[in-house]
């Protein structure tokens, strides 16, 4: 995936000279402090991660499946949708809620329902890779690093030392859930 989101810059911003921050979202996260780390997009002047450590990512595996399979596989309407997210307590932000969701979906053949965009299973084989030695990544990424987190119980061992050895900013949300983008839009 480290690929396919540096072809996408690169597809996106051919010859770029500008200078960037790549942001990541948990698992979004892992995949964009990977990029980072190879110095395959040009000019990258920061890195942001939001709620992704290495230790609550590891510790969480066995349990990621389940959730996955315990959301709605379909939705009646991208309303439905919305009002899932907002009960379920995966986004907090109804305004954000009725901005983000409708990009998660996908019209289903019948014309009638939705389905997720991205099916989160079948990258079940990476992401052990992906989560092992994230904090050494994050840590050693030749840029600024922001980390934004809803909880500093987030925090693992290596990430504790390095921040207070100053090596990134840390922005504890302790308000927003997992989606602290979505929750406190205004903080991010």
């Amino acid at each position: 995936m480290v690929d396919d989101l540096v072809g996408l810059f690169d597809a996106l911003f051919p010859n770029n000279r500008r200078e960037v921050v790549v942001v990541g979202h948990s698992m979004g996260g892992a995949i964009a402090a990977h990029a980072v780390s190879s110095k395959r997009i040009q000019n990258v002047r920061g890195l942001v991660l939001i709620d992704i450590v290495e230790g609550s990512a590891m510790d969480s595996l066995p349990s990621i499946p389940m959730f996955i399979n315990a959301r709605p596989q379909t939705f009646e309407s991208v309303e439905s949708a919305i009002r899932w997210h907002i009960e379920s307590n995966s986004i907090q932000n109804h305004e954000s809620a009725r901005l983000s969701v409708p990009s998660l979906l996908v019209p289903i053949n019948d014309g009638k329902r939705m389905t997720w965009r991205t099916q989160l299973l079948p990258t079940e084989k990476y992401w052990k890779e992906w989560y092992s030695g994230l904090s050494k990544t994050f840590v050693s990424a030749p840029t600024a690093k922001l980390l934004v987190l809803a909880g500093t119980d987030r925090l693992d061992k290596e990430l504790l030392i390095a921040q207070m050895q100053g090596k990134f900013q840390l922005e504890v949300l302790p308000l927003a859930g997992h989606t602290v983008q979505e929750d406190l839009p205004d903080r991010v």
